[in-house]
């Protein structure tokens, strides 16, 4: 009788290896994958991610009897807002047209669905409730309507990206506002105009920074840890780096970045089967 026995090695951005993959429970994976933001049609990137995630689920159903997939749907964004604003419609007039455009246009691309999509709007609620978690354990801050992370709580902030102080102030993407304790914090809340969308809080009516979504929704949906993180891999810097902030200092464990999520995964990874007689 021929045994195969088949085996899974990814690219673990975290240690920079590629890595045999050892699930957390072979009985069922989990995996999220950082989805698009819908303000116009899908790029190039959008599709590649969506393509390349799609053959890892794929693999991954092939390889174990239980695969649960979450890629969410961001429709609060700036990018978002400022489309509406253009064609002066509900920012929510934008979000669904695109994320059924999005849908439809991966399905041509032969993209199943995922079994999960949260739409971040669906999950303010637990954003609020991370955001007030990572202030209460001194985490985080308030300054002039808006609330910040304070990345020099966190002394693993760099770690998956590999970058220095300097490299992560001048990639942060964003303009170093005076009301920073440090220029590398970052946004987890901020203030909403009357007329721009927004939701009720402890800090004042706003929105949710880019990054904090996707905490709340991975911990919601999959609970932690979960196997393997993924995205674009231009989301490396600051957005995952900014997850694992986020979560390890809450609800993981701050000493350890694996207790978020096992892999962190792009992309440009390179998994393979390998099949020993």
């Amino acid at each position: 009788m021929v045994q195969i026995v088949q085996s899974l090695k990814i690219h673990n951005t975290l240690s920079g290896k590629k890595e045999e993959f050892n699930p957390l429970n072979p009985e069922h994976i989990k995996i999220y994958a950082c989805g698009p933001t819908v303000y116009n049609f899908a790029h190039i990137g959008n599709a590649r991610m969506a393509v390349v995630f799609d053959n890892l689920v794929r693999l991954l159903r092939y390889l174990y009897p239980k695969v649960t997939y979450v890629s969410n749907i961001t429709d609060i964004d700036d990018k978002i807002i400022d489309a509406a604003n253009t064609l002066n419609v509900p920012f929510k007039d934008i979000t669904e047209k695109y994320a059924d455009i999005y849908n439809t246009d991966m399905a041509k691309l032969g993209v199943l669905i995922p079994d999960i999509q949260p739409k971040a709007t669906e999950y303010i609620p637990e954003m609020i409730e991370l955001i007030s978690d990572l202030i209460n354990k001194d985490h985080a801050y308030e300054r002039e309507g808006h609330v910040l992370f304070d990345v020099l709580s966190y002394p693993n902030y760099g770690l998956l990206s590999n970058r220095n102080r300097d490299e992560q102030i001048a990639g942060s993407r964003v303009e170093i506002a005076p009301f920073k304790k440090d220029p590398a914090d970052f946004v987890l809340w901020k203030p909403s105009s009357k007329d721009q969308p927004g939701w009720d809080s402890p800090w004042g009516f706003g929105r949710p920074g880019w990054h904090t979504e996707c905490s709340a929704m991975s911990e919601k949906t999959l609970g932690l840890p979960f196997d393997i993180h993924g995205g674009g891999r231009d989301l490396t810097f600051p957005h995952h780096e900014n997850e694992i902030a986020q979560s390890c200092c809450s609800s993981a464990d701050i000493e350890n970045p694996n207790s978020y999520s096992n892999y962190w995964t792009f992309t440009c990874f390179n998994c393979i089967i390998r099949k020993n007689v």
